[in-house]
């Protein structure tokens, strides 16, 4: 049957649990956002995001007008783009503090890191779609997926991005997991990261890296160093106790004892002004986005669109528990900000894109 990107009828079935449910996070996010900026020095961080937020919605709505899988036709063409822009990256990028992440695209600063979320998962979507045949993966045939998800995290690994590294490889490698993997290798590839975590501690990591990871084991060795941002999280976030001390009262973030309070640890912020209670609600809502990802993976018509909800549900969730996880202690900090409430463009349009893409994927269940 012919594919029709345009079919009418899949606006019928708009998914408008999962945009509520995006526009909530965004709004309680743009909220918190104000809080957590209103004293700093600079205060275009609210403006900026409120702009990035009105952009983002309208790419998201944008992404679900053509049929998915026009991205199929695509995939590796938007993959091999994105390698380009990683080399770029790493040649003639811009370096802010200590970090080659960037590359100017005229007046626009681009980060390939994020886009590399987005290319990985529609490359391992098309690689699936073309050639799973519904068996557990041999090691033979896990060469080409591990080798396209391998490239883009070596290369980001060496920016040095190691949060995002991570991302792309958790995102990819769920979406590998989930297609069925001969349970051998499952336990050999446990052991081999046990024997090679020596390896990669000496000869891997940056200093600054195994700094993170000293830390987190023990933060109060270097309380005034290394340790201060994980403590100051720790310290706004306990402070908050059960109902918070009221919006704009916060008084972590407004004394600035809280290091980047409107990327990495935009939490920390929440958690104070709202304590346990509203960190609760906000966990609440991010797993049921989860929820209503998984469930349109599973009612997906073909595996294309099941791996494009599954890796787009896995890159937003992924760096749900991995930044909560950071700021409240129980990971070491690996620069990870929080989908829909941190601040920033390209990061923000990512995570909305993909969301249009759920949305998409979705609305087009409906149709055979």
């Amino acid at each position: 049957m012919k594919l029709n990107p345009f079919d009418p009828r899949a606006f019928e079935h708009f998914n408008w649990q999962l945009f509520g449910l995006t526009l909530i996070l965004l709004m309680i996010g743009l909220a918190n956002l104000y809080s957590a900026t209103l004293d700093l020095p600079i205060a275009k961080y609210f403006t900026a995001q409120l702009i990035y937020s009105a952009a983002g919605v309208l790419v998201m709505l944008l992404m679900t007008l053509v049929h998915y899988r026009i991205l199929d036709k695509l995939a590796y063409v938007i993959y091999a783009i994105n390698i380009v822009l990683l080399i770029l990256t790493i040649v003639s990028g811009k370096t802010s503090l200590g970090a080659q992440r960037w590359i100017m695209l005229g007046p626009l600063s681009v980060q390939p890191s994020e886009i590399s979320k987005l290319a990985v998962i529609f490359a391992i979507a098309k690689l699936f779609h073309d050639r799973h045949d519904g068996r557990p993966m041999s090691l033979q045939a896990l060469a080409l997926p591990l080798t396209m998800i391998g490239i883009p995290f070596v290369f980001i690994l060496r920016q040095p991005d190691l949060g995002s590294s991570l991302i792309v490889l958790f995102t990819a490698m769920s979406c590998v997991l989930f297609m069925g993997v001969q349970k051998r290798l499952v336990i050999v590839s446990v052991i081999l990261c046990v024997v090679l975590a020596p390896v990669g501690w000496n000869y891997v990591l940056k200093p600054y890296q195994k700094g993170r990871v000293i830390t987190f084991l023990d933060p109060e060795k270097d309380a005034m160093g290394k340790g201060y941002q994980v403590i100051q999280s720790k310290i706004a976030i306990g402070s908050g106790e059960l109902f918070g001390k009221g919006y704009l009262k916060g008084s972590q973030a407004k004394l600035q004892f809280l290091p980047k309070q409107h990327t990495d640890f935009v939490l920390s912020n929440f958690g104070e002004e709202f304590g346990f209670v509203g960190i609760t609600i906000l966990l609440i809502l991010y797993t049921a986005f989860t929820v209503l990802g998984i469930t349109i993976a599973q009612n997906s018509k073909d595996v294309f669109g099941m791996m494009l909800a599954l890796g787009c549900t896995a890159l937003i969730t992924s760096q749900v528990v991995i930044n909560v996880a950071m700021e409240v202690g129980m990971l070491p900090v690996v620069g990870i900000t929080l989908p829909l409430m941190s601040y920033g463009g390209t990061s923000l349009l990512t995570t909305l894109v993909a969301i249009g893409i759920l949305l998409n994927v979705s609305m087009r269940s409906y149709i055979f």
